[in-house]
Formats: structure tokens, sequence, C-alpha cells
């Protein structure tokens, strides 16, 4: 049987068509758990398995019965060409293969100092599944058109499932040799087998991609044109202004306007347990950030307690604040130890440096 261009390149086809998908939906952080793993799983645990043995095998079976020939037949009727693989077994060796080049390509990633980012992964995993698949196409190409290996039809499939599964029977059964029971045992172990792969193929989506919605703060310090997250000002001045960046990143697929309370608390830490003994609200803020974006809310701090046991604390709502904003009403909290100095201290200190000076 001829194999029509359409049947030797649709296999191809749809390996291109779902990882440029995949690679979409990881690119655009498309929300939806079910979504993204529609698309995913098969780009993570399938497609460049799929490419690796289509170029490596790019030969159909070009007869599917000649492993259930009897003997006698097998010696005297040889086969044209067999060098092609069972449609089953290329599908399971897709499976592992693809798992091993996902591993190859985070290796490789953290091993070239870019870590184990998603898009990282994601970008090589495509490009790796386009060359093997280009690569196919051209091995297929090359071969008489008789022996393409393609997108079988679902006759010849489930012929190269029976010929796989269906026909093995093991020393211990009693089963006679064309019962249904081989080849259905084989066939719950080929899908518990590909199915626990794809388990792993999910988990890895998922652990990529914790939660669908979410917003994270911190602070940072400007260093010229960027910002870094260290350097935090950790001695505060009584009635004199110190500037502090709050980093907001909206992640919610959705534009927030986000509520930001600032308190400067004194604590008490007795027993392994830390309590506020006093607190003093400096500033109230609201600012709406969009989808994706990430906003540096300024705010210029001016303490109102002296000390050493104190915490500046930022408390950040997705609406309006509360009257008595506190860790468990606020949708995110970020805070700073810090110590601030009386008027009279800044003032003996200045004397001090100019005596110094002087001298």
């Amino acid at each position: 049987m001829k194999s029509s261009h359409r049947r030797w390149t649709l296999d191809l086809f749809l390996v291109v068509a779902g990882s440029v998908a995949a690679l979409a939906v990881l690119l655009l952080d498309v929300p939806g758990s079910v979504v993204r793993s529609l698309f995913v799983v098969p780009f993570i645990v399938l497609y460049p398995g799929y490419a690796l043995m289509a170029a490596a095998f790019p030969e159909r079976r070009s007869d599917v019965d000649s492993d259930t020939m009897p003997k006698k037949e097998i010696l005297t009727r040889p086969t044209p060409h067999t060098a092609g693989l069972l449609y089953s077994v290329r599908l399971v060796l897709s499976v592992a293969s693809s798992l091993t080049i996902v591993g190859g390509i985070t290796l490789l990633t953290n091993f070239l100092g870019l870590g184990f980012s998603a898009t990282n992964t994601s970008l090589g995993l495509f490009a790796v599944t386009m060359v093997l698949t280009a690569s196919a196409f051209v091995r297929r190409a090359m071969l008489p058109a008789e022996v393409r290996s393609g997108l079988p039809s679902f006759s010849i499939a489930y012929s190269s499932a029976a010929t796989a599964a269906g026909h093995i029977k093991s020393p211990l059964s009693t089963e006679p040799r064309d019962s249904p029971v081989p080849l259905l045992v084989n066939v719950l172990v080929v899908v518990s087998v590909v199915a626990f792969l794809s388990s792993v193929g999910f988990a890895m989506v998922e652990t990529q991609a914790p939660e669908s919605d979410f917003t994270e703060v911190y602070l940072v310090t400007e260093n010229g044109s960027e910002y870094d997250a260290s350097d935090y000002p950790r001695t505060l001045s009584q009635g004199d202004e110190t500037p502090i960046t709050l980093a907001i990143e909206n992640h919610e697929h959705r534009t927030v306007t986000y509520s930001v309370v600032t308190e400067l608390q004194r604590i008490e830490r007795t027993n392994n347990s830390t309590r506020v003994i006093q607190e003093r609200e400096l500033s109230r803020t609201e600012r709406p950030v969009e989808s994706g974006e990430t906003a540096y809310l300024q705010r210029d701090v001016r303490p109102t307690l002296t000390g050493d046991s104190l915490r500046l604390v930022f408390f950040v709502y997705t609406d309006e604040a509360p009257d008595n904003p506190d860790r468990a009403s606020a949708y995110r909290t970020v805070q700073l130890m810090v110590t601030v100095g009386d008027d009279a201290t800044r003032q003996s200190n200045r004397s001090q440096n100019t005596g110094g000076a002087r001298s």
C-alpha cells in the first residue's frame, strides 16, 4: 500500500501545530490549570519523542502480519521492508524519549547558568522538536513513497497493537492463543505506563505554575536605573523621611487596584513568640497595576516611634484596606526590622562628627 502525501506528513504537521500551541500557552501565561495541561502535557510527554522516533525510523512497517505468519511462510515469503516500528511501540518509545529529552534540556539550561526556568525549558524543547521534525520530514521524503512512515489508518493501528500484544502468550497462561485476554492485559499495561508518564508531565506543568493567579510583593532599593532586592535601610531617624520602595508584581490576569497600608510597630519577643505592643499607621495609598506589570511604589517613611525593637510593615490588599489592617486580613504582607533614633541622639552624633572633624 502506498502512502499518500497527506498520510506521511499529517503526523508531523500535528506535532508542529501542537508544539506551537503549547509554546503560545506557556509564553502568554494562559490562565487555567486544565487548559494549560491540555496543551502543555503532550508537548512534554509526546511531541519531542515522537519527532525523534520519526527521524530515527522514517520507514513504515510494510507487513504488519509478518510477525504472525506461520514459520514456514516466514521462511518462504520474505517481507520487502520491515525496518519500521510498530505504531504502538513507536508511541511508547515516544513518551519515554520525550521525558528524557526534557530532562536533558533542563540540565543543559541549568549548566549554562539559565536556571530551571519554564520559559527557557519550553523554548529549548520547542527548538529541539522543530529540528527533529524537520529531520524526520527530510528522511521520509528521501524514501520511496511505498515505505514512508506516517499516521496509520485505524485498521493498521489496531493490527499493529494486536501484533505487538495480542499474540504474545505466556508459557504459564492457560488462555487459548486467539483469546483476546492477552491483548487486553497488554493494552492495560501500556495505558498504565502512558498514564504514569503523563502524570509526571502534568506534575512538571503544575510545578512550573504553582498558582494560576497570584501577586508577588517585595522590597527593593533603587540602584541607578535598576532595582535590587538588597541593601535596605535599617537605621532611620525620627522626623526624617527615608524613601523605601515596594515592588508589586501582578499575575492575577486582570488589572488590580492595590491598597497599601504602612505601619511602624514596636514588638516584644517572649518565649519564642512575638507580640505587638505599640503601632502607628504612617500612610495609606492605592495603586492600579495591570496584569503582568510590576509597579514600584516608593514610600517616604517618617518614623514616629524610636527604639531598636521596631518593625516596618506593609499590608497589601487587592481591594479597599480595612480601618485596622493586620496579617490575617491582608492579601500580602512585607516587613522590615529597623532601628529608629530620636532627635537628641541624631544631634549628639552630628556634634561628635563635627568635633572629630575639627580635631
